[in-house]
């Protein structure tokens, strides 16, 4: 079972726990034996997620959820293994229905998260769309709301990345990859906008601090990994950066793949850093690419 870290809510001051190498190669044959189904798509519960809401974030009902997992109540443990089922292509999901605003007035007590949470976009995207270099916001400042994904028309703005096919993602996974268990190590750390600390982490300083535990420095940001780093041709291999672009514009979302189809994140929606799969439809709408830092083979074996 994925474990919970102390003092999560971001505010002590206590250091956060790390897996021991022995339970890092553990936890990484658990959860990715078990994600790593043929056509089977799966969902590691967070903290503070509820069946309701991981069936509205996958566009299911609470009562698909538990007749396919075999489920008696709706409780729920951090770390459990839910099964998805899989939308069948002729007979997708309907679409949750989005805010249509373009602009917002910022109100007492909003946050760049809450206002993304609220318009179905990431915080990313908001920083992104309106050029903001910190998290504080003031009472009364408009924002421009990014059109969600799932309202975004099927070709793309000429300021965005061109979906690509998706890639032919390698199912190569070896445990004792150095990088890998680096990863693996931050399962659990808070998400935090423009974080970059112990307590907590973004998607981009999720990534940076992986590679600088393997000796390479990279760009802080997304948008200048995914600029600045070698794009990959042909299959993607653990290790690789994959891009997201959730706003529709601009990249603005990094993970780690880990092989066998699933990826490490500092999620925006699950609030800390996860694994999931890239077989679902959220992540494979808005993947735009990857890209492959130059490591010493070694390390990648």
């Amino acid at each position: 079972m994925i474990k919970a870290w102390p003092g999560s809510g971001g505010c002590g001051k206590s250091p956060r726990a790390r897996y021991t190498d022995g339970e890092v190669r553990i936890l990484a044959v658990v959860v990715l034996l078990g994600l790593a189904g043929a056509q089977e798509l799966f969902h590691t519960v967070q903290r503070g997620e509820t069946l309701f809401s991981i069936a509205r974030r996958y566009g299911t009902t609470v009562e698909t959820l538990m007749r396919i997992n075999g489920l008696s109540r709706p409780n729920l443990e951090v770390g459990q293994v839910l099964r998805l089922p899989t939308p069948a292509p002729s007979n997708p999901p309907a679409a949750q229905p989005q805010p249509t605003a373009t602009t917002y007035s910022v109100q007492p007590g909003d946050t760049l998260f809450s206002i993304a949470r609220r318009f179905g976009v990431t915080v990313e995207a908001l920083q992104g769309e309106n050029s903001l270099t910190s998290a504080a916001l003031s009472v009364g400042q408009v924002l421009k709301v990014p059109t969600p994904l799932s309202m975004a028309p099927d070709a793309p703005s000429p300021q965005s990345p061109s979906p690509p096919e998706i890639p032919a993602f390698s199912n190569e996974y070896d445990p004792a990859n150095p990088l890998l268990q680096a990863a693996l190590k931050y399962l659990g750390t808070p998400y935090k906008f423009a974080a970059n600390s112990d307590a907590s982490l973004d998607c981009s300083a999720f990534v940076q601090r992986v590679y600088a535990e393997v000796g390479l420095e990279l760009p802080r940001t997304s948008r200048e990994q995914w600029g600045t780093l070698p794009v990959v041709q042909g299959e993607v291999k653990p290790g690789d950066l994959v891009f997201f672009s959730f706003g529709g514009r601009q990249i603005d979302h990094v993970g780690i793949y880990l092989g066998r189809g699933v990826f490490a994140h500092a999620s925006t929606y699950g609030s800390r850093v996860v694994i999931e799969s890239l077989e679902a439809p959220y992540y494979q709408k808005a993947y735009r690419g990857a890209r492959r830092p130059d490591l010493p083979a070694q390390t990648l074996k």
